[in-house]
């Protein structure tokens, strides 16, 4: 299945299911088969088991749902507005870590590194990346998200699927430089710093624009990941070319952490960033980040 976010005619955002081409109001369609479901995404993930079967159900009775809106109308918004913790991984792609002037690594010799975006840097499909006032070097990084379904610690890398509901595109902009900071006297840990929080700024986690079941896909190995700005071709990969799997990642920040439901676990970019060549995105730049199988992100800057 495929599940949107979408504006209703208040603005507010709605849990809807694609169903070839009309988007099924989940809230709508469950009430018609006696399931309370509401109309947050989020909320009817965190019910797990339950909000599965719904989702089931009212897949299955899609083509009756008492709602039933023209795709190609609908204004999507991020498929989940206000995930529970935003996961991501750093230098699991070898183009992105040779691009970056580093030697190629062994993976048996690392281990992965995750870091975390704020609920609030969230946007979807349509809307604007916004050049934050403390960086004039504003990068784009397309990333596959595999999007946590089963609560879960201590998970094994044999398990780790079963805690996975379904994928999504992920655009990870991230502020390279930062210009208020002249002004202090250096430390250790400066530039780990300057890049965290270069992640963290409004409007720099770009996701949707569907969330796809799992079953949906075969091998997401083998999806297909490109990304475009201003229609000029700057990143092309597979995800098979990850470093970690999605299950590797999942067993190691599952040895850390507690995974829930709606947690968006990023799998980090190829090689092809703005940082190699010094070419950042501008007012006015259109960027597409397309994952296939899983839909296009389309975001103008601003």
């Amino acid at each position: 299945m495929r599940l949107v976010s979408y504006r209703g005619h208040d603005g507010t955002l709605r849990a809807g299911l694609i169903d070839g081409e009309a988007v099924v109001d989940l809230e709508a369609a469950g009430a018609q088969l006696g399931l309370t479901v509401g109309s947050d995404l989020g909320a009817i993930l965190a019910r797990e088991d339950e909000g599965m079967a719904a989702l089931a159900r009212i897949a299955a009775a899609a083509a009756t749902a008492p709602e039933r809106l023209p795709l190609a109308e609908v204004r999507l918004g991020p498929v989940l507005p206000r995930p529970p913790k935003i996961l991501l991984l750093a230098g699991n792609y070898q183009s992105h870590i040779i691009e970056g002037g580093r030697e190629p690594v062994e993976k048996a010799a690392i281990t992965p590194r995750f870091f975390i975006k704020p609920g609030t840097a969230v946007i979807g499909p349509g809307d604007p990346i916004l050049i934050p006032p403390v960086s004039e070097a504003v990068d784009y990084e397309i990333e596959i998200a595999a999007v946590i379904g089963k609560r879960g610690r201590d998970i094994s890398v044999a398990e780790a699927d079963d805690h996975v509901f379904g994928y999504l595109v992920f655009n990870d902009i991230s502020a390279r430089r930062l210009n208020n900071v002249e002004h202090r006297q250096p430390r250790d840990g400066d530039a780990f710093f300057d890049w965290l929080v270069g992640k963290w700024c409004d409007s720099f986690a770009v996701v949707g624009p569907y969330l796809v079941s799992r079953d949906e896909i075969a091998d997401v190995t083998a999806l297909e990941m490109a990304l475009r700005v201003n229609g000029e071709l700057r990143q092309h990969s597979s995800a098979g070319e990850m470093l970690f799997s999605i299950p590797e990642a999942i067993a190691w920040i599952a040895s850390f952490i507690t995974l829930e439901p709606g947690d968006l676990i990023c799998m980090g970019t190829p090689g092809g960033v703005g940082a190699t060549t010094q070419t950042f995105l501008q007012p006015g730049d259109v960027v597409e980040a397309e994952i296939e199988r899983l839909g296009k992100l389309v975001n103008e800057v601003r």
